[in-house]
């Protein structure tokens, strides 16, 4: 990808409202609507074949809405949230117009459930998932879906000190974080440690 001295600042204009809503103690609810464009938006764009520079493109315009929620009961709490996002580029006359930006999936969604069976311990599971997105500006690779959970457990053992163990993608997802004409590269396999 080469720089490229002659860019133009980017410019966002655009809003987002929200409201946040407690129906019952121990229940919070949100939503969040968004419709933004940022104007001169710098974007990889692919030049020939393996080589990409750093352009201007008209603009980018992204709308969309994130929800979310958390539940308190007692010991234990649940949370989550949801993302929707509707982005294309502006760039008339060219190949990316109306093409989702790279690396921009339309959906992404998280829950959390935690048990804090006393104030010194804490456990939690977190299921996160996210949606199919372009590795590239015109849409040729793409990385898939991929849903991951996550364990969490923490203990104080004695005075400010914690035992911490935690467990990454559990199931051994195949994460694909790049996918360049087949070239791959992957997230986090399954993964556990813990420390002190």
């Amino acid at each position: 990808t080469r720089a490229n001295p002659a860019l133009e600042n980017e410019r966002l204009r655009g809003f987002e409202g929200g409201i946040d809503w407690r129906p019952a103690p121990g229940l919070s609810l949100s939503a969040t609507a968004f419709d933004n464009k940022v104007r001169h938006a710098i974007a990889n764009v692919t030049i020939a074949t393996n080589v990409r520079e750093r352009q201007n493109v008209d603009a980018v315009h992204a709308r969309g809405i994130e929800l979310g929620a958390e539940a308190k009961l007692g010991a234990f709490s649940l949370s989550g949230s949801f993302a929707y996002t509707d982005a294309k580029v502006e760039a008339p006359g060219t190949a990316l117009d109306g093409k989702r930006p790279a690396q921009t999936p339309r959906y992404a969604a998280s829950a959390t459930a935690a048990w804090r069976s006393s104030p010194r311990t804490t456990l939690a599971l977190t299921l996160r998932h996210t949606g199919a997105q372009y590795e590239d500006d015109l849409e040729t690779d793409i990385l898939p879906p991929a849903t991951t959970l996550d364990v969490y457990a923490e203990t104080r053992i004695i005075g400010p000190f914690s035992l911490v163990l935690r467990g990454e993608n559990l199931f051994d997802e195949l994460v694909v974080t790049r996918n360049s004409g087949g070239s791959i590269d992957l997230g986090t396999p399954r993964t556990i440690w813990g420390g002190v």
